[in-house]
């Protein structure tokens, strides 16, 4: 036991350097900590900064809540503005975009149904219909469907994006406010509330607007999946434009089961994935076991023979634990 002493206390003092440092900011009082913030806010860096000015609050020292509050809404405001790559607005871009594809998808399906009705025209006459323009609608159908799928997800995480600067901007308009009721003589922090709170105006008008764009396109997107396939009912395999069954692995194939066409790569399912291990059925055991019957002319044995290696069909002594 005695040999055993040193030993423990060596561990004891290793898991005690181990343990985590202590806190450099609880070391320090409001002041040091609201000067900390101040240059850290100075320096850029922005999550140092808001870690410092909080604590200081913490601290409960009433003549430096107002520097301290007003430093916080410019640290917020600037994390809210990196989120937006150095912007104080919303890219108008990605409205713009969204709302582009809406009037190509209204002007796609306005196309694909007057070709319906063209191809509706000859067969009542008797004609041969001319394919070319047909396909042609299609496939720009097709295209912009496919495009306005993809991109709905990059629009849905814009908005999230964009949610999340309105929430980081109202704290930061807070911030503002707060310092200016607790210091009346602090003009800017009044000031620079009012300005966040009309871009803050501006951005809410545009998140939006982006949210109900995004819905129009879902909805659009069902009408022209409609139109789609109503004009592939009325062109025949030869005639279809490369693109409806798809490019890409995760692309709608917009033919029906009976027109589609066999995937390459695809043999019969039953072969399994190459390196696969493959089960036999019962049927499919007793057919190999015959055949190996008339091959060797004998049943095949259960275990080795004497003298020929293996136990004779024994059981090895185990070792180790039964599972």
């Amino acid at each position: 036991m005695r040999n055993l002493l040193p030993l423990f206390i060596l561990m004891s003092a290793g898991l005690a350097a181990d343990k985590a440092p202590v806190d450099e900011l609880a070391q320090l009082d409001a002041r040091e900590l609201h000067n900390r913030g101040t240059q850290r806010l100075a320096e850029g860096d922005l999550a140092g900064a808001e870690e410092a000015l909080r604590a200081s609050l913490g601290r409960d020292i009433d003549p430096l809540r107002p520097p301290a509050l007003h430093n916080l809404g410019h640290v917020r405001f600037g994390k809210g503005k990196t989120v937006l790559d150095g912007k104080t607005a919303g890219d108008v871009t990605e409205l713009s975009i969204a709302r582009s594809y809406l009037e190509a998808a209204d002007a796609d399906i306005s196309d694909m149904k007057d070709q319906i009705e063209l191809l509706d025209k000859a067969k009542a006459e008797g004609r041969e219909p001319d394919y070319v323009p047909a396909t042609s609608a299609l496939g720009g159908g097709i295209s912009t469907f496919r495009t306005i799928k993809k991109l709905i997800p990059k629009e849905e995480a814009m908005v999230t994006k964009r949610n999340g600067v309105v929430a980081t901007w109202t704290r930061s308009v807070g911030d503002f406010r707060g310092a200016h009721e607790l210091d009346a003589a602090d003009a800017q922090a009044k000031a620079n509330a009012d300005a966040i709170e009309e871009l803050l105006r501006a951005l809410r008008r545009e998140t939006d607007a982006l949210e109900e764009t995004i819905e129009a396109q879902r909805k659009k997107l069902e009408e022209l999946r409609t139109v789609i396939q109503e004009l592939i009912k009325r062109i025949p395999d030869d005639k279809l434009p490369q693109n409806a069954e798809g490019d890409e692995e995760d692309d709608e194939n917009f033919l029906p089961p009976e027109r589609q066409k066999p995937k390459s790569g695809k043999g019969d399912p039953k072969e399994g994935k190459p390196g696969e291990e493959q089960k036999m059925t019962e049927q499919e055991a007793r057919g190999s076991l015959e055949g190996l019957k008339n091959e060797f002319g004998r049943k095949m044995p259960a275990g080795g023979q004497d003298g020929k290696g293996g136990n004779g069909g024994k059981p090895t002594d185990k070792k180790g634990k039964d599972y």
